[in-house]
């Protein structure tokens, strides 16, 4: 009898050969967006009509999973606007992918929320950006948004999908975490809250007017509890130290990658080098080509700033976030720092206070 090996054991296989194969993908299904949140990266909510068909989907999807690739996850702009959507994600239940679905829920009711059951996606990440109706709607330029969002987390959690909300904390809703938090809470679902914002992928910066200045971005990080530092996060920071390119390096063109609507192959959504287009290109030949290559060879002395950095235990830099700022992968992001540098500070000065508790 043949043994067989489970999902977990190819992967860990995968990762002691050192393959260079990508477990995850994602894939930009429209830049169209219904919404039309003040801080959103895309800049354009309208899609286009050089987007890729759902034959060039089911083709892309076919040479994921060829490469190697488990998961996936399906986004946009908003993918419930695609009337092929359902079409494309039934593929990809088909070819046996495991994929999650990012989407703002003003588009799902009762037949939409059996049919993403019927999917079985491994979670449905839904946008909320505001414990009241008067917050959220005005972030999303929608009125009636924040009922209509509500309204999917508790259709998709009445069918046991289970479902995580993402929440982009931003001067005008960084006092509503906490209240957003027990709302999402008494839902059925859990939150993950960011607040970096990123400029626009086509070079705008008016979307980063949003951002938490430093007096609120401290008073955000304490409330939430950043810079505590428990025994098992000083272990992690001793093995950072140690290998400096943990914090520091994405897995972007290592282990994952992105196809953006109009078929072009990218490290991830936010790091938007085009390393080549699947109406051109084959994905194979994309993914082992030269600009794929020269990114995952990105080693930690090529980080000229972070070397000897004195922020850099508090920071999670971000490649395509310093590609958006300077046009250079290997420069540090200003935001990055800006973030560090912050938490640095409150550090510092749990641990005086620290010294000075155990001193009294």
């Amino acid at each position: 009898m043949v043994d067989k090996k489970s999902l977990i054991d190819f992967m860990e296989e995968r990762k002691q050969s050192g393959e260079l194969i990508p477990l995850t993908a994602t894939f930009e299904l429209t830049y169209a967006c219904n919404l039309r949140c003040c801080h959103c990266y895309l800049e354009n909510c309208q899609g286009s009509s050089d987007e890729l068909s759902a034959e060039q989907w089911r083709s892309c999807i076919d040479q994921a999973v060829d490469l190697g690739a488990y998961f996936a996850a399906f986004t946009g702009g908003e993918i419930l606007l695609r009337h092929d959507f359902l079409e494309i994600a039934r593929y990809a239940f088909k070819r046996g992918v495991f994929f999650g679905l990012q989407t703002n829920g003003t588009r799902i009711d009762a037949p939409m929320a059996d049919a993403i059951q019927d999917l079985h996606p491994t979670k449905v990440e839904i946008s909320l950006y505001g414990a009241s109706a008067e917050v959220h709607d005005r972030i999303t330029g929608v009125p009636g948004s924040f009922k209509k969002t509500i309204t999917a987390i508790e259709l998709l959690r009445d069918r046991d999908i289970k479902v995580g909300v993402k929440t982009t904390v931003m001067s005008e809703n960084r006092d509503q975490v906490q209240s957003i938090r027990k709302i999402v809470a008494d839902l059925g679902a859990w939150l993950s809250a960011d607040p970096v914002i990123m400029p626009g992928i086509f070079g705008s910066d008016e979307n980063t007017s949003h951002r938490m200045n430093d007096d609120e971005y401290r008073e955000y990080m304490i409330s939430e509890g950043w810079g505590r530092v428990p025994d098992k996060e000083v272990e992690d920071l001793v093995k950072d130290n140690n290998r400096p390119d943990r914090r520091v390096l994405c897995t972007s063109a290592k282990k994952r990658f992105t196809v953006t609507a109009r078929g072009d192959v990218v490290p991830c959504a936010i790091w938007q080098h085009s390393c080549g287009n699947l109406k051109q290109q084959d994905l194979k030949s994309i993914w082992y080509g030269e600009d794929m290559n020269r990114f995952r060879g990105m080693k930690f002395a090529d980080l000229k700033k972070c070397n000897g950095c004195e922020t850099y235990e508090s920071c999670v830099r971000c490649a395509g976030l310093a590609y958006m700022e300077t046009g250079d992968h290997l420069e540090c992001p200003s935001e990055s720092h800006r973030m560090s540098t912050l938490l640095s500070e409150i550090r510092r000065e749990r641990g005086k206070k620290a010294i000075s508790t155990e001193n009294e």
